[in-house]
């Protein structure tokens, strides 16, 4: 009877971890003028849990922010990044009262000079099941310019 009782609980336990370290990367979008395989961005970390309170999209532009970056969503594992080359964007829905909640980079584009980064917010669906527990939703990106940012 002990065991029956003991599997669910385990396996509960082992489910509730939702912070993804992620290594995606994303293509650059064909414009028109030129086609390219440069890679624009790589999403470093995402999670629904552990973000700021309020909604806000942050850009970091040395050692010392990435630091403070990662300690406020408890993450130890701070990325060596070129900031020569590189930036850091940030992005943090606020905090939500339930979860199925997201934030992601839709798209990046390069034009005239700047780095257009197009976000993605999605919501549960209207009577649809989600989790019972605040939530925190963030998304940690690398672009691969130096060139000023612009969020859409």
């Amino acid at each position: 009877m002990k065991k029956i009782v003991l599997v669910p609980f385990v396996l509960l336990l082992f489910s509730c971890d939702s912070t993804k370290i992620a290594n995606e990367t994303a293509e650059k979008p064909v414009t028109e003028q030129k086609k390219t395989s440069e890679k624009l961005y790589t999403i470093l970390s995402e999670s629904d849990y552990q973000g700021k309170e309020a909604r806000s999209f942050e850009i970091i532009k040395d050692n010392e922010g990435l630091s403070k970056l990662y300690a406020s969503v408890n993450d130890e594992q701070v990325p060596k990044i070129d900031f020569s080359k590189e930036r850091i964007v940030a992005l943090f829905l606020g905090q939500k009262n339930t979860g199925g909640y997201s934030i992601k980079v839709k798209n990046v584009v390069e034009k005239g000079g700047k780095i257009y980064v197009s976000v993605e917010e999605t919501a549960p669906k209207p009577g649809g099941m989600a989790t019972m527990a605040i939530s925190n939703p963030y998304t940690i990106v690398k672009i691969n310019a130096t060139k000023d940012i612009v969020f859409e």
